[in-house]
């Protein structure tokens, strides 16, 4: 029996809104169960590991993709267990359930919140840097959050840097002699500055 016939097996088994379909590997020694909630497990025959220990295994690992980026530290990052190849696919399914499932369920939840706070956050930054444009006058962008106004021609020019999350933004800002106490002026009404 190849990796994916026991994968559909096992898949049956573990309930409503499992599949598996076809992994990389020509050979059937790699499957994949996709479940609810975009969980993806990889099968892998641990024969073909090429390690001793592996040899008569299977090999399931909970796959976090993209996701793994986005993994609080206080959760694990590998999810994987090891079964008896010649186990039941019911067995393989309870053991998978029992020991894979609850920590790679909590760490998958975990990175979607962290990934959907920090589109919050870039989406907030990219639209403070287009009110900042707006405002100023792109002359040239180098990012959505990091772009060039003025001109050397009309006095002041720079470069504005909106930074990420809960850093200061940085302002870069190249000043005309005849008007540097003008500016300062003005950049002494703003905030706290003496």
């Amino acid at each position: 029996m190849t990796t994916l016939d026991l994968a559909h097996t096992v898949a049956e088994h573990l309930g409503t809104g499992w599949r598996a379909y076809t992994g990389k590997a020509d050979d059937g020694s790699e499957a994949h169960l996709a479940g609810p909630n975009d969980q993806v497990l990889d099968l892998v025959d641990g024969t073909t590991t090429g390690r001793k220990t592996d040899r008569d295994r299977l090999i399931i690992i909970g796959h976090l993709g993209f996701l793994r980026n986005h993994v609080p530290q206080d959760h694990e990052q590998d999810h994987k267990i090891t079964v008896g190849r010649c186990k039941p696919p019911d067995v393989i399914a309870h053991e998978t359930r029992r020991r894979l499932l609850p920590n790679y369920e909590t760490a998958l939840h975990a990175a979607w919140d962290e990934k959907h706070a920090s589109d919050g956050i870039a989406a907030a930054r990219e639209q403070l840097a287009a009110t900042v444009a707006a405002r100023l006058g792109v002359q040239r962008q180098d990012q959505a959050t990091d772009f060039h106004f003025g001109t050397v021609d009309a006095g002041v020019h720079g470069r504005v840097c909106v930074r990420p999350g809960a850093s200061d933004s940085v302002f870069t800002v190249r000043v005309p002699h005849d008007r540097v106490t003008e500016f300062a002026r003005l950049l002494a009404t703003f905030g706290h500055l003496p």
